[in-house]
């Protein structure tokens, strides 16, 4: 998983083998390169778009079918894109999407080795939704993270989870913990103009915004925090959170948070950790994390998603399964395990409007990975659909 604290190790040695790791570097697919798309038949009122990083595609599934139409985003033959994580603004037709372009990498244990070691510059690529042709791109720094839309869809926010800048520094020495920082990058929605970039933390990803747009909370893998990001205010001005006492050094973390996932009801924040392996709950009201409510899962926790104001459901890694949390009382209502044959490492759960549950399985990285709907109660898999390889992120049609 991310041991990415042995910085003696070779940045080359930090990666998976991948249908589409003999493609080169993203330095020749220059920002003006777009794709043709092609026609998807699957109404977007049951279709859900997952990103396939190592098949270079998005798959749009039918939710209420079985269909899976598979997306190619080539911008250059040459290049691995890599797309890494989606949001949707279904009135204006958008997908945004992080392209990473990773280096090309040898098969080691770490099936995340590749996440957050790229040397070229990532981008931010705004798609049609009507057919995922690639309109436009922007640059970003390197190894974009997350990608969200605040709630009034007028910005897009996306975090790097850049820890080959944390090993670079760490192994010259003797540098601030400020130059392994990553950036929070902010653009307009609408015509895709940079309005600004924050220095965070050490490897930032998941992120999340509060309903009216004016806070933002990163979730900071290498530096064991959450950051708080007002972004009402000119410079967007950071306040850091330390996930608990004995945080790990900078780029060497104990906890390793992964997500940030706020609560309906907008009370809590909750933080999933791939290190500590467990889920930690802040109160917004005191700025204090909740010792109590730490729920241990003895297992990598990734993306998760609320099923009401107290209710979480957490994808798990090592050992792979699905756990049902009550946040309230602190403790593991359920938890299921699945053959292998229908989900190797969950990365990520959804909930959609009508309250289905759909969670999204890495698989091996080189053959399909897939989609599963999950029945709210038993956690029992309902459905599945085969997807491209390595699928990380997912959306909805309608949001």
């Amino acid at each position: 998983m991310f041991y990415l604290g042995l910085l003696v190790m070779s940045a080359a040695s930090f990666g998976p083998g991948c249908s589409s790791c003999s493609k080169g570097s993203g330095a020749s697919a220059g920002p003006g390169k777009t794709t043709p798309g092609m026609k998807i038949d699957i109404p977007r009122a049951r279709a859900a778009y997952v990103t396939n990083n190592a098949s270079d595609s998005i798959s749009v599934i039918d939710l209420d079918g079985d269909r899976v139409v598979e997306v190619p985003l080539d911008l250059e033959p040459d290049a691995h894109e890599a797309p890494h994580h989606l949001a949707i603004d279904a009135a204006t037709s958008s997908v945004f999407v992080a392209l990473a372009f990773p280096p090309e990498t040898k098969k080691t244990k770490d099936p995340h080795g590749g996440h957050g070691n790229a040397a070229d510059v990532g981008r931010l690529a705004r798609l049609d939704l009507a057919t995922l042709a690639v309109k436009e791109t922007r640059d970003v720094d390197e190894n974009p993270g997350d990608v969200v839309l605040t709630h009034d869809r007028k910005r897009v926010l996306v975090t790097h989870f850049d820890m080959k800048r944390a090993m670079d520094v760490a192994a010259k020495g003797g540098a601030s913990p400020s130059t392994m920082f990553a950036q929070l990058v902010i653009f307009d929605a609408k015509d895709m103009k940079r309005l600004g970039a924050r220095p965070v933390c050490v490897a930032p990803h998941g992120v999340v915004t509060t309903k009216d747009d004016r806070v933002a909370y990163v979730a900071c893998y290498g530096s064991d925090e959450l950051v708080v990001v007002d972004l009402a205010s000119d410079g967007f001005p950071t306040s850091r959170i330390p996930l608990g006492a004995m945080q790990g050094v900078p780029g060497v973390p104990r906890f390793g948070p992964y997500s940030a996932t706020l609560s309906p009801d907008e009370k809590i924040v909750v933080v999933a950790n791939l290190e500590g392996q467990d889920v930690r709950v802040l109160d917004r009201a005191t700025k204090r994390f909740l010792p109590d409510k730490t729920v241990p899962l003895s297992a990598k926790a990734f993306m998760p998603a609320f099923l009401d104001d107290r209710t979480l459901l957490v994808p798990l890694q090592s050992p792979d399964g699905l756990a049902r949390v009550d946040l309230e009382n602190a403790k593991i209502e359920a938890r299921a395990s699945f053959p292998r044959d229908q989900c190797i490492l969950p990365h990520v759960v959804r909930v959609a409007n009508d309250g289905r549950v759909y969670l999204v399985c890495e698989g091996d990285h080189r053959a399909p990975g897939s989609v599963l709907e999950i029945d709210r109660a038993s956690l029992a898999p309902k459905k599945r659909w085969a997807v491209g390889a390595y699928p990380d992120g997912m959306a909805f049609g309608t949001e």
